[in-house]
């Protein structure tokens, strides 16, 4: 797949990044926003998924913050539906789509930055 510019990048850290520049025609050199420990240029072959949908990137047991300012756990992805556990005053499992998504923190990168509690 040719990345372009505006297209999403789920790294092989778990890291997930807009596509800010193509450095080549080849597109074996881009930028990406967002902070990242790969250093940039990242090089084509880092990245595992990209895609123009943000949803295709999100994985299951990934934390998405919601425009509407509460956080979700991601339980099944189904076309272009997020699952989450959270449920609502009902008792039906919240779905989110595309544009209700703010932020999204990776299960991948949850696990690099916590701190275990207890262990030695």
């Amino acid at each position: 797949m040719k990345l372009e510019v505006g297209m999403y990048v789920r790294t092989d850290l778990g890291e997930i990044g807009k596509v800010t520049s193509v450095l080549d025609d080849d597109s074996k050199a881009f930028g990406l926003s967002g902070q990242f420990y790969n250093s940039e240029p990242f090089l084509k072959g880092t990245e595992i998924k990209a895609s123009h949908n943000i949803i295709d990137l999100i994985e299951k047991n990934d934390i998405i913050l919601g425009k509407n300012g509460k956080i979700y756990q991601v339980w099944k992805i189904y076309k272009d539906y997020i699952f989450t556990y959270t449920k609502n005053k009902y008792g039906q499992t919240i779905t989110l789509v595309d544009y209700q998504i703010d932020k999204v923190l990776t299960k991948d990168q949850f696990e690099i930055n916590c701190f275990s509690i207890g262990t030695e």
